[in-house]
């Protein structure tokens, strides 16, 4: 392996960074809650600019272990602001949990790893950056000892998280075993040069399976609602809105490139699988009472929704994962620290709390129903642009193709029946649970993150034509 020049050097400064600052963070004080926070937050600001300013910069470090292009500058300064916003809206949440530092620590290392995984070009790189990220947010459902589920639901994650780990090395190991290779492109081109064989497709249903219990899509969804519901509502939407995004970029990234083009079964068993788990998904979100519950089942839906544009494996098709990869993620961290405010002040996240919300706490009803809109895939609202180029995308596919976009269509009509719901009660019922405690004043973290997110919602929707021009460039660089 070539030694690193000063050049590439300079390549590598986000992922320095956040490593000083997680070492930093880990040595200060214990009760020194207030720096954490923004050594943190500033950290992954400063790193988000540093990442954009790489954009149109093609180059390969380590040996071509690591590589920087559009694909992984736009990975990673989309990983990189959900992150910055996700610890802007934590700081009340640990402003008196006991492991604020360790809180933090481990999500700058659950960040260096994520930003890692769209720069690896070889099976290693790219699992050391997925379990680097993995393993540093195992703890986190646990980390609030108030919590009482919280235990409950960090051994669920962790239990799943390292059963699908292993499933995922074991399909990396067979596809390294069968093409000779750890370099992601060199073993796409043996295989596609081989054709159809047992081993790889063996180890394309057990990456299928790892990665489909990290993206939480049926049947490998059973840990995501009970985790989502023990732990807390930061965590939550750490976990859901910033990890769990890091699995499609590998899929994007390892399924896509080494496996769709392969063979056309490979598609179909992506898409079948995408059309189950938004079903599912969304079905179970009906039934369910508890609107933190609902939007755990409701990402089930969209971890189904997300693969359509890996599945059909165009640009376009790309593009539209990406987008919807940012709508996402957006919208889960602003509902979950809404959430958090709700919990908060009134008790609860049922829907008898939601009751009459609109005129006890206006501004979080209102900012609540356009993330609750977005999800549903309303224009302009960023949630619709993605699904409409995976949509338009698949079409232009034809076959079977069409029938996955039917469904998707079909399934973003159904989703909007039980977020519908929640605006109904916030506007249109009387208030049946009073508040427990009025809204503080002054500087409330929670409220910054959700505006953060709504306003990125509205933006970015008014803007689908620059950002479809980022993610297609982006889509292009994968091959």
């Amino acid at each position: 392996m070539s030694s690193l020049t000063l050049d590439q050097l300079i390549l590598l400064l986000p992922e320095l960074l956040l490593l000083l600052v997680a070492i930093i963070i880990m040595l200060l004080p214990k009760k020194a809650h207030n720096f954490a926070w923004a050594l943190a937050a500033v950290a992954l600001a400063v790193d988000t600019l540093m990442c954009a300013a790489l954009w149109g910069i093609e180059a390969d470090i380590m040996g071509g272990a690591y590589r920087m292009d559009n694909f992984a500058v736009f990975a990673k300064v989309m990983l990189l602001a959900m992150g910055c916003i996700n610890i802007i809206g934590s700081h009340d949440f640990t402003e008196t949990l006991p492991k604020a530092r360790e809180y933090y620590a481990l999500l700058v290392v659950a960040m260096l790893g994520l930003i890692i995984i769209p720069s690896a070009t070889d099976f290693i790189t790219l699992t050391i950056g997925f379990e680097l990220a993995s393993i540093a947010t195992y703890t986190l459902p646990m980390i609030d000892s108030n919590n009482p589920r919280g235990k409950e639901a960090a051994l669920k994650y962790y239990l799943m998280g390292a059963f699908s780990s292993a499933v995922i090395i074991y399909g990396l190991s067979l596809l390294y075993g069968f093409t000779g290779s750890l370099d992601i492109m060199a073993a796409a081109e043996v295989i596609a040069v081989l054709g159809v064989h047992p081993l790889p497709a063996l180890a394309y249903v057990l990456l299928l399976v790892g990665f489909g219990y990290k993206m939480a899509m049926v049947p490998m969804h059973m840990w995501a609602a009970d985790t989502y519901e023990g732990a807390s509502e930061a965590t939550t939407g750490f976990i859901s809105g910033v990890t769990q995004k890091g699995a499609f970029i590998v899929a994007m990234k390892l399924v896509l490139v080494t496996f769709v083009f392969w063979s056309p079964v490979s598609a179909l068993l992506l898409g079948v699988l995408c059309a189950v788990t938004m079903t599912v998904g969304n079905v179970m979100a009906l039934q369910q009472n508890d609107v933190k519950r609902m939007l755990a089942y409701s990402s089930v839906a969209h971890a189904g929704n997300i693969p359509v544009g890996i599945a059909v494996g165009s640009v376009m098709g790309v593009a539209g994962s990406f987008l919807h990869i940012w709508a996402h993620a957006l919208m889960t961290i602003g509902a979950f620290f809404a959430l958090r405010l709700v919990a908060k002040h009134k008790g609860g996240t049922t829907l008898s709390h939601f009751r009459g919300l609109a005129k006890q706490l206006p501004w979080v009803s209102a900012a609540l129903m356009l993330i609750l809109l977005s999800y549903g895939g309303v224009p302009p609202l960023l949630g619709f642009w993605g699904k409409m180029l995976m949509v338009v995308s698949a079409i232009g596919r034809g076959g079977w193709y069409t029938v996955l976009a039917v469904i998707l269509v079909l399934n973003s009509a159904l989703s909007l029946v039980y977020y519908a719901r929640v605006i109904r009660e916030m506007y249109t019922k009387p208030v049946e649970v009073e508040l427990i405690m009025t809204p503080k004043k002054g500087f409330c973290s929670d409220c910054w993150a959700i505006w953060l997110t709504v306003a990125l919602l509205l933006v970015m929707g008014l803007l689908p034509n620059m950002l479809t021009e980022l993610a297609s460039a982006a889509a292009v660089a994968l091959w």
